[in-house]
């Protein structure tokens, strides 16, 4: 059975880059996992899982830079269009239960951020990665019809 999603295949220039991007990603979580572990030590802001969701998404934000304007993402050489709509939905969806979170009064209890700031943080990522999509598809149709 051929099935398109279940390898992707990069070549030598996509490699390289998503090399430099997970280093990145990567010097991203341990500086967010340490910045949690000293403030948890200092003062209660947020619950332990929101707090390594919150790192683990600000990992992702240079993984995603890098991979899609170095173009070294899986879905490269497919139509976008749905995996555009899907980022924004997955984006709206996860804002939308941090929103119904917050006003149910369950994001910030007691000063701590809850559960609700998880979806805070990976649904600002996936708009984040809607927003820098389009960007690139900008710059690629503008470059496409300049050559």
């Amino acid at each position: 059975m051929n099935n398109k999603f279940s390898e992707a295949r990069y070549d030598e220039r996509q490699t390289a880059v998503r090399g430099r991007a997970f280093k990145w990603a990567y010097g991203t979580l341990l500086t967010a996992l340490v910045i949690c572990s000293v403030t948890d030590g200092i003062w209660n802001w947020c619950v332990p899982f929101t707090c390594c969701a919150i790192a683990i998404t600000a990992s992702l934000y240079p993984f995603l830079w890098i991979c899609v304007f170095g173009e070294a993402y899986w879905w490269a050489d497919v139509s976008r269009t749905g995996q555009y709509v899907t980022m924004a939905l997955l984006g709206l969806m996860n804002l939308g239960m941090a929103l119904s979170a917050a006003a149910r009064g369950d994001l910030v209890v007691d000063g701590e951020l809850q559960m609700g700031g998880a979806n805070l943080a990976l649904g600002s990522a996936f708009i984040y990665l809607f927003v820098i999509a389009m960007v690139q598809r900008r710059r690629l149709s503008r470059d496409g019809e300049d050559g």
